[in-house]
Formats: C-alpha cells, sequence, structure tokens
C-alpha cells in the first residue's frame, strides 16, 4: 500500500481497524478458488503429453477395453499443438471479455466446458480419429484462453500492491501442482483397466468439482463478494494505489498500450518463456521414455518432478520478491530484471548441459531439468507479474497480448520438434539441435527485457487520463525525478 493511501484509509477506518485485515480474509478465500482453478485447468491440459504415449503404446492391444492407434510423430506433434491453436486465437478476445464481464463468469464458463470436453475425449477419438482429437484440443485452448488474462484481471481487483507480488507468485504457482499432479496421475492411469480412456474421466470429474467452489466462493471484485466486510474491502481498495471502480467501462488505451516500451519487453520474454516452456510441457514425457530410455510409468512420474521444482521456485521466489521490495532492499524494476534474468538465462545455461548428455546420464540430466524449472518458476516474480505494475486496470487485457504472441512457440514448439527429430524422437543429436534452439532463443528475449523493462505505473492506467491528454498534454510528460520527490515533499 502506498504511503498516502495508507494515511488515507487510517484516517477513514475505525481505531485498531487498520491492521486487522493484513491478516486471513476474503481476498484469501479467493486466491484459493483461483489456485483450485488453476490446478485443475493445468491437469486437463497437461495429461495430453503422457496419454498419448498410451494411446500409441502396441504393448496394451491385447486389452479389448483399450483402443490404440498407430500415430506417427508428426501427427503426435499436431494433436499435441492443436490445443494452442485455440489457445492463441482466443488469447485478447478472452482478456477483453474478463475486463467487460469480469473475472468469476469467465472462468467458470471454461471450467463447464472443459468437464465436457474431457469426459467426451474418448468417443471423440474413437469416431473421428486423429482430427477430431485435435478438434477437441483445439476447443479446449479456445475455453481456456481466459484463464491467465482472467486471473490477472481479478488480481488487479483483488490484491493491494504490498501483497501483489507474493500472492500472483502463489496463485501462478498452482498451474505447476497441476501440472504435477498431471503426469503421475495420468501414469498410474494409463496402467487401470480403462487404460487412457480413465485419464480424461477422471480429469472430467475434477473438474467438475472446480466449477462447484468456484461458482460459490468466487467473485469478480471485492464489492461484489457476498462475504466481504466492508473494512477489508476498504483496505483492499486503497491499497491498489490505481482507480479501481473509477470508470470500469472505459476505452481500452489501445494505442498508448501498443506504443509502450516496457510492454513489448514483457511481450519478448513471455515468447521466450513459452519456447523453454513448451518444448518440456510438451516432449518431456517423450524425451524421458524414447531419448533417456525410461519407461512410460516411470516417465510420467519423472516427468513430474522438474514441475515440483518449478512450483518451488515459483513459491519460493514470490514470498522472497515480495520481502526484498517491501524492505527497500530492491526496487520494483530492479527485483523483476534480476528474477527474469535468473530464469531464462538459468535456463538456457542448463539447457545447453543438458544437451550434451546421453542415456548413461539419467541421473544427471534428471537434476539439470529440475534445476531448470526451479529457476525457470522465478518468472513469476519477473515478467509474469508486470503487467501489473504497469497497469493494474489493464493488466488482463496486457496479458492477453503478450500471451497471444508467446502461444505462437507453444504452436510451433512440437511441430519444429517432430521435423527435426524426424520421427526418431531416440535420435540424442536431434535433441541437441532442439535445446541449442530453444536455448538461443530464451536468451535473447531476456536480453531485451533488461534492455526495456520497467515496473513504472504507466500514465493511460489513470482513470483520467485522456481527460488530462486533452487538457494540457505538458502534464503526460513524465516528472524529472529530483522534482517529483520535491513535490512529494511538499504534499507532505
Amino acid at each position: 500500500m502506498s504511503e498516502s493511501n495508507q494515511k488515507k484509509y487510517e484516517a477513514a477506518a475505525p481505531d485498531n481497524q487498520t491492521t486487522k485485515y493484513h491478516g486471513f480474509g476474503i481476498r484469501h478465500v479467493q486466491m484459493i478458488c483461483m489456485s483450485f482453478s488453476m490446478v485443475a485447468m493445468l491437469l486437463a491440459r497437461s495429461c495430453m503429453g503422457v496419454a498419448i504415449l498410451a494411446m500409441t503404446n502396441t504393448e496394451h492391444q491385447h486389452n479389448p477395453n483399450i483402443e490404440i492407434y498407430e500415430w506417427d510423430k508428426k501427427t503426435q506433434g499436431l494433436i499435441l499443438s492443436s490445443f494452442f491453436w485455440g489457445y492463441m486465437c482466443m488469447q485478447i478476445p478472452g482478456g477483453l471479455l474478463a475486463k467487460k464481464f469480469g473475472g468469476k463468469p469467465i472462468i467458470l464458463v471454461a471450467l463447464v466446458a472443459n468437464v465436457f470436453l474431457n469426459g467426451l475425449f474418448p468417443y471423440f477419438a474413437s469416431v473421428g480419429g486423429w482430427w477430431l482429437v485435435c478438434i477437441s484440443r483445439v476447443a479446449m485452448g479456445l475455453s481456456q484462453a481466459c484463464l491467465f488474462p482472467a486471473s490477472h484481471t481479478l488480481l488487479g481487483q483483488w490484491l493491494p500492491i504490498s501483497e501483489r507480488t507474493s500472492y500472483t507468485g502463489i496463485v501462478y504457482s498452482a498451474s505447476q501442482i497441476g501440472t504435477i499432479i498431471a503426469m503421475p496421475l495420468s501414469g498410474y492411469l494409463a496402467e487401470t483397466a480403462l487404460g487412457w480412456k480413465m485419464i480424461f474421466y477422471v480429469t472430467s470429474a475434477i473438474m467438475f468439482l472446480t466449477a462447484g467452489l468456484w461458482y460459490w466462493f468466487s467473485a469478480s471484485s471485492p464489492a461484489q463478494h457476498s462475504m466481504m466486510t466492508e473494512e477489508e474491502r476498504n483496505y483492499i481498495e486503497m491499497g491498489l494505489n490505481s482507480d479501481t471502480g473509477a470508470k470500469e467501462n472505459r476505452p481500452i488505451p489501445w494505442r498508448a498500450i501498443l506504443t509502450t516500451a516496457p510492454f513489448w519487453a514483457i511481450l519478448s520474454s513471455h515468447i521466450g518463456a513459452y519456447f523453454t516452456f513448451t518444448l518440456f510441457f510438451v516432449d518431456l514425457p517423450t524425451y524421458l521414455e524414447k531419448g533417456m530410455h525410461i519407461s512410460l510409468r516411470s516417465s510420467a512420474s519423472l516427468s513430474a518432478l522438474p514441475f515440483v521444482g518449478m512450483w518451488v521456485g515459483n513459491f519460493g521466489s514470490a514470498m522472497v520478491g515480495q520481502k526484498l521490495i517491501n524492505s527497500g532492499l530492491l526496487s520494483l524494476t530492479a527485483c523483476r530484471k534480476i528474477f527474469n534474468s535468473l530464469a531464462l538465462f538459468g535456463a538456457a545455461i542448463g539447457i545447453i548441459a543438458l544437451a550434451f548428455l546421453g542415456a548413461d546420464h539419467k541421473n544427471f540430466a534428471i537434476s539439470i531439468l529440475v534445476s531448470v524449472f526451479f529457476l525457470f518458476g522465478f518468472t513469476g516474480v519477473g515478467f509474469m507479474v508486470n503487467h501489473l505494475d504497469l497497469s493494474p486496470q489493464f493488466a488482463g487485457v496486457m496479458l492477453s497480448l503478450t500471451n497471444f504472441a508467446g502461444s505462437f512457440g507453444s504452436i510451433f514448439t512440437p511441430v519444429v520438434t517432430s521435423i527435426i527429430l524426424r520421427n526418431d524422437p531416440s535420435d540424442m543429436s536431434r535433441w541437441r539441435i532442439v535445446f541449442f534452439l530453444v536455448a538461443a532463443i530464451g536468451f535473447t528475449t531476456n536480453l531485451i527485457y533488461i534492455i526495456f523493462g520497467s515496473s513504472e505505473r504507466q500514465p493511460w492506467d489513470s482513470a483520467d487520463y485522456a481527460d488530462r491528454k486533452r487538457a494540457d498534454p505538458e502534464e503526460m510528460k513524465p516528472l524529472d525525478k529530483n522534482k517529483e520527490k520535491e513535490m512529494e515533499a511538499n504534499n507532505q
């Protein structure tokens, strides 16, 4: 909470109420609901990497309950990337819908849609083969595209500045929990009597329960939550340091957003992160089983281990980053750039090291993978929360734009990987080409982020931006730092 807003809140609040809601409150219930939604959505998204191995595993052909498909590596790459076709196309509309209607109804629709898409997946595969599987995955991508833009919109409404880095990191770290659960669970379910079909039936049931939790206990803003108290609502809104609630339906300043250099820095970093993440998110089970010669059940469990590291990195960096910011040891911009560099530069170095390992270095390769993902989790304190720094009001819209750009990496990575591997995922020399390419992209995009990134709240986030711009264009120029300090001293 900024000092000026803290003083306003203390003046308005009753005695002994100013710090009451620093503890557990309704905003924490909201964060829990958001975390469960993240877990469920990523569970549905992640299970395909293991499921497709089971769907093409000829060892199960003797079981009449399990249908096996003869899909080559190229077809598998198309299926794995098809989710991201829909995911990319709906990114910007998803952000706009979340801004217009609020985050709660948008995420609820996504959860319900995934209940049906997962539950009917075995039927789609049986009736239509790989092309109908692709269509269903595209539809799933369309429905899930709203998840992060809507979540960013909600975080911009719910989190005071003093809690923004930590709780944003906690919410987004739940996405790793979904992946951690998905891979070993999928491996276990693939070995049941119903085989890979059970993966999608169980996932559908989890999505159904999550949709009920979301419907009853979440809200699009503190003002709309039925259990919200006036004291906690004041604490939240005074701590946002923005014009939340004022001119909620004002036009989106597209030109201002698209001409802001720090926005493009975030976009660049988002693209690099997506290339790195998608490589392992989609192809890690295949790399472990075919490249490192680890069994399907073991590869499913080991595939989750790096995501455990990522969760620890995300959660831990969120806590440490918030303390460094609140204590004044690091400026907000310095914190974002340092943690983002540790994530992408560190991941690039780890991937290059991984490129020189073979099947006889299994344990060392797993250790490097865990380390890479641990560092990659630091992006939660880097570019991922940076949208909220620039504009709490339009963070969801901005994330939809950068996520849209990043989704190109999600689409191209499985396809490019399948082309490089040439239907032979056991050839480690070809995996080496893939790793070098992804490492180079991550290094370059983070360098752009270091040069152009910033965490300063942008003038166009203010509700009266358009009025002030028309009244006096001179007012829109950034203040000289010394002059700004002098004005703050005079106001005190």
